[in-house]
């Protein structure tokens, strides 16, 4: 059963029976529509409204029209002429569409689909993209003919071909230069209603808390708004990845519950295959033990909702750069605010101001790139394009300064991924420091007032200060994994030896395999991080693997967890 599922069908006469077949298969309810054109199932646990007689809501939708924000998908079907889907802004819910014989099939979840007839192969140009330009999501996926609903757009479909629009774009509001005169007590105000938004109605709440200061922020706006949660944490045996007592400080202070789990000694399969079915790869093999253990504080009930703090980094500009005093001195001239945010700068980066000062005069003359960052570490960079694909959020940006271009770059990377963890799949998660009007007001925010006093996340470290211990709202580290992923690597090399020199990525020459082999060969990788980028290609690698069992007509490749 998928409680949280959408499956869909428009025209395509032929495709009825197997659509139908695959709902009663995974116990989707059917949903009236009024157009007989027009197949709708979803999950028992997705909310389902009208906002008007022919108009869809499935999932959570909060305020109404264009200024409607939350996780839902909007179904527009009028008796006669065209369909729009419109998906919400950010944190709506993936919903994937292909064009079949005379329709559209839409889909929640690729498993939905596997046995139906659908043909799936890898897209080789879409693997291209991907291995330069990482974290780069655009409607495209990594299956031919398969597209994704990018959150704030909307299809129309009629008699000519699919047609997308944009329903919303950050960069209004990156444009916007914040009105208030302070800017915390509005961030607490609109994370508290945001997130009472999201808890309301939902009886059973876990809260995985890191002890990081973004999953304390939404544990507090639960705490001070009333509803009642549930916190779990996880920690590695290396001291580096334990967090344990931040959490258990932060648990006390919101009177919540706190789950602890422990990583096991055993280290994660790093050649498993992928957990579950996806358009693009997902998951990531290094963190299977994570996900297991805190999938099991969820385990034992299904129906808790998940909030996390994903995405509070992005949202709230995290920085550790000269960028913040390039926008000051841009937008504010040689002042004594742009002079401040230079300080706050230095201080933030244990350097000195003089050291800040020759960084800051370095990079204006060499005039930093707004540009989508590109990564192709170990692969054949005259095999791959030279620039990301098309995205809904393209525009003119050279009126903006580079910070406020590379915070939307940022909200834009998280988005990819908000659907990767195991232990979420087909669970209802809210992340609600992603919610639009959070993200707007923080867009709105100067790059520089997130660095003041030289801390990063200032903003919000200054609004929820009065909720949470000092010893979290100010902590100036972050916990870390890289033990746990070192050790997994080391231990597992000749695995993927196998995968990244053998695999599709290497016979298609898109994977440096000298450099990969000298790599491999190497006795220690300590203050070296190159693993990781191989962890990812390994990744990539096993998920074309399944992809091409599942299009072969074999049951795809993937393990299947506990939870």
């Amino acid at each position: 059963m998928m409680q949280r599922a959408i499956l869909a069908l428009i025209g395509a006469e032929e495709w009825r029976g197997p659509v139908q077949m695959a709902a009663d298969r995974y116990a989707l309810a059917p949903r009236e529509t009024g157009r007989p054109s027009l197949m709708l199932f979803s999950g028992a646990r997705l909310p389902v409204a009208r906002a008007e007689p022919h108009c869809h809501i499935l999932g959570d939708r909060f305020g109404s029209g264009s200024q409607a924000w939350g996780n839902f998908i909007e179904i527009a079907a009028p008796p006669v002429g065209d369909v729009v889907v419109r998906r919400a802004s950010l944190t709506g819910m993936p919903l994937y569409w292909r064009e079949v014989e005379g329709g559209v099939l839409f889909f929640s979840h690729l498993e939905l689909v596997e046995k139906i007839g659908v043909d799936f192969s890898v897209d080789t140009g879409f693997l291209r993209y991907l291995l330069a330009f990482g974290n780069f999501r655009a409607p495209r996926t990594g299956l031919i003919g398969v597209q994704e609903l990018y959150p704030g757009t909307r299809l129309r479909f009629g008699t000519g071909p699919p047609i997308m629009s944009s329903a919303w774009s950050p960069w209004p509001h990156a444009r916007a230069r914040f009105a208030g005169e302070d800017a915390a007590a509005q961030l607490e105000t609109r994370i508290m209603e945001s997130v009472s938004a999201w808890a309301a109605g939902r009886s059973s709440i876990v809260v995985e808390l890191s002890g990081g200061l973004d999953s304390s922020i939404v544990a507090a706006a639960l705490a001070k708004g009333g509803h009642d949660f549930d916190a779990a944490t996880i920690a590695t045996r290396s001291p580096d990845g334990d967090e344990r007592h931040f959490a258990r400080a932060v648990a006390e202070r919101c009177g919540a519950s706190l789950a602890e789990f422990i990583h096991g000694d055993a280290p994660p399969d790093l050649v498993a295959g992928p957990a579950f079915l996806s358009p693009r790869p997902a998951t990531y093999g290094v963190l299977a033990g994570i996900d297991a253990a805190l999938g099991a504080a969820a385990a034992s009930d299904r129906d808790a909702s998940i909030f996390s703090g994903i995405g509070g980094d992005n949202v709230f500009a995290i920085n550790r750069s000269i960028v913040p005093v390039l926008d000051a001195f841009r937008s504010l001239g040689p002042g004594r605010r742009s002079f401040a945010a230079l300080r706050d700068c230095a201080r933030l980066c244990n350097a000195t101001i003089w050291k800040a000062g020759r960084v800051l005069w370095r990079e204006q003359r060499r005039k930093p790139s707004g540009d989508w960052p590109r990564d192709d570490g170990y692969c054949v960079r005259a095999s791959l394009p030279d620039a990301p694909l098309a995205h809904p959020w393209d525009g003119e940006t050279d009126d903006l300064p580079v910070g406020k271009i590379r915070h939307v770059q940022s909200i834009q990377r998280i988005g990819d991924f908000l659907d990767r963890p195991g232990r979420w799949y087909g669970r209802d998660v809210v992340a609600p420091l992603l919610s639009q009007p959070v993200v707007e007001l923080c867009l709105s925010i100067a790059t520089w007032e997130w660095v003041t006093g030289g801390r990063d996340r200032a903003v919000a470290r200054a609004a929820f200060a009065p909720h949470l211990p000092d010893k979290v709202v100010w902590r100036r580290n972050k916990g870390r994994l890289e033990t746990m992923c070192a050790e997994a690597f080391l231990a597992q090399r000749s695995a993927l030896a196998r995968i990244l020199l053998e695999g599709r990525l290497a016979r298609e020459g898109l994977v440096d395999r000298p450099r990969v082999e000298a790599y491999l060969a190497r006795d220690r990788i300590e203050n070296d991080y190159d693993y990781f980028r191989l962890l990812e290609l390994a990744d990539i690698e096993l998920w074309v693997e399944s992809v091409d069992a599942l299009g072969g007509g074999g049951t795809s490749k993937r393990s299947q967890r506990a939870y």
